[in-house]
């Protein structure tokens, strides 16, 4: 049989896993990578990124946008840890990305060689799964198991370490066709116990409400949600990583948590059982508010569930089975919430926006936004926005078009994941929206978007900044985008702003348009 280098082994792994596009940078350790890539340039999409940190954001933009894996290859040392910022947040947001770190030969390992680290211990805390590649031979199966787990079950990060003299050995390619792991649990079944003991709780309250986290955000269960917003008409809220899960749902009554809409804090109080599926409830709603309350907690990942006590379901299994036997439910229920009331909550809930909008610049902004850009956009950001947030006052009916860091708020993730995003679904209109100050985290990318011609909108917000009491200024972005040979443009918060964005979103190919607030 043929013997192939580890380098062409990486790539006829990933080819065969269907994996078409890749984001990273060259450097010491991955070389021989880089010298086999011109066989596979048919084959395999490499874009060169300028930082290891935007590389990841890239590929984790790629995957939330795709339901995809996303993918970067860097080299070890520096270049590793720089992924740390990134892979955390894919961690955090179980966003299935695969990390291919370069590292020393084999026999150096532990001996403080140039470059090295340890790209294991480092990220043992944050990816979901971590390996160390020792022989040739293993390269393909450890590629196809990190893939599997990275994207089956709660998803995740895994990063896969590759010493030097892995990618220069020899070997024959085999790879698995299935790839079945000891002790993981990819996908546990719907338990008829369980279910049952939810139907009857389900039928004992009066005043239930839905809370759908990013577990609950798939394709197929769209239409699951849809049925059980039409058949029972539950009040519904969903979390950061789900806005547009419900879609256009007259029971979506927006965000849940801290930065959540007028209604949520008042449902919570209200119901009298609270069905959450895929989220993480301790993240998002203050223990105090869920004191006593009866729960049902639906989720892949058990680490997720609440403290088991006699209030509190916790089911382990996938949200579409869940969702599935839900929608199915022909058990005739009639539930305590009021019309009216409901509706009133609702006129309450838009009162209050349009209360916000008129005071707040940065909700005037992304309300604007939202109405010319409407729901077929793709907006991806950064997720701190101070006093006000973009989630709130943006109108998202699909999930997919709503990319940003919500579990640590990463500074700098909106505009390489919007590069990402672009990659992903090229035909999509794709906008970045940052800060100034977040911006200027990942900026350098602005190359990158330049030369790969990319239709991307980036909108950067640049305000006065407090740090420590004291004013500090900001750079003119419409000069630094120039200087990146981006064509940008300024615009100034005013009577015309609308005009003005809808005249320069209008335009197709890459542009800045710096926002002076």
């Amino acid at each position: 049989m043929k013997k192939y280098l580890g380098a062409e082994l990486f790539f006829e792994s990933l080819y065969k896993l269907g994996i078409r596009i890749i984001f990273g940078l060259p450097g010491g350790y991955v070389l021989k990578i880089y010298d086999v890539m011109p066989s596979y340039a048919k084959k395999i999409t490499h874009i060169l990124t300028r930082h290891e940190q935007a590389a990841t954001h890239m590929a984790d933009g790629f995957a939330r946008a795709s339901n995809l894996p996303g993918v970067i290859l860097c080299t070890s040392g520096p270049a590793a840890t720089n992924t740390v910022t990134g892979i955390t947040t894919a961690h955090i947001d179980s966003v299935p990305v695969l990390i291919f770190t370069g590292q020393v030969p084999v026999p150096f390992l532990g001996s403080d060689a140039f470059q090295e680290a340890d790209h294991i211990g480092i990220t043992r805390s944050c990816t979901k799964h971590n390996t160390l590649v020792r022989k040739t031979v293993d390269l393909p199966k450890a590629i196809a198991e990190a893939l599997h787990i990275s994207s089956t079950g709660r998803k995740g990060p895994v990063l896969v370490d590759m010493p030097k003299d892995v990618l220069i050995g020899e070997s024959e390619f085999k790879i698995p066709n299935k790839v079945k792991l000891k002790n993981y649990s990819e996908n546990p079944e719907l338990q008829k116990k369980d279910f049952n003991k939810f139907k009857s709780a389900l039928k004992n309250s009066n005043k239930p409400l839905l809370i759908y986290g990013r577990g609950s955000c798939a394709e197929s269960n769209t239409k699951y949600i849809e049925k059980i917003s039409q058949i029972f008409k539950i009040p519904s809220l969903s979390s950061i990583l789900s806005l547009g899960v419900l879609g256009k749902s007259k029971n979506n009554f927006g965000l849940v948590g801290e930065e959540g809409s007028y209604a949520s804090n008042i449902l919570i109080n209200e119901s009298d059982l609270i069905i959450s599926i895929g989220c993480d409830l301790k993240k998002i709603i203050p223990e105090s508010s869920l004191d006593g309350k009866k729960m049902v907690v639906v989720n892949i990942d058990n680490t997720q569930f609440l403290n088991d006590n006699k209030n509190i379901l916790n089911i382990l299994t996938n949200s579409s089975f869940f969702l599935e036997a839900f929608s199915r439910l022909k058990d005739k229920m009639k539930f305590s919430w009021d019309k009216e009331d409901l509706s009133l909550l609702h006129k309450k809930n838009s009162e209050n926006k349009l209360k916000i909008i008129s005071k707040n610049k940065k909700a005037f902004i992304f309300s604007t936004l939202s109405e010319l850009l409407g729901d077929k956009a793709i907006i991806c950001s950064d997720f701190s926005y101070e006093d006000v947030n973009l989630q709130q006052f943006y109108n998202f009916t699909d999930y997919r078009n709503s990319i940003m860091s919500g579990g640590v708020g990463t500074p700098g993730y909106g505009f390489p994941a919007a590069i990402g995003a672009k990659f992903s679904r090229p035909r999509s209109k794709v906008v970045s929206i940052s800060s100034g100050e977040n911006f200027q985290f990942n900026m350098q990318e602005l190359i990158v978007a330049r030369e790969q011609k990319l239709d991307l909108t980036i909108i950067v917000l640049n305000e006065d900044s407090q740090l420590n009491g004291k004013g500090h200024e900001n750079p003119d972005y419409k000069m630094m985008g120039e200087s990146f040979g981006v064509k940008s443009v300024t615009i100034n918060l005013g009577k015309n702003i609308k005009n003005q964005l809808k005249k320069h979103l209008s335009h197709k190919g890459l542009r800045l348009i710096e926002i002076l607030i």
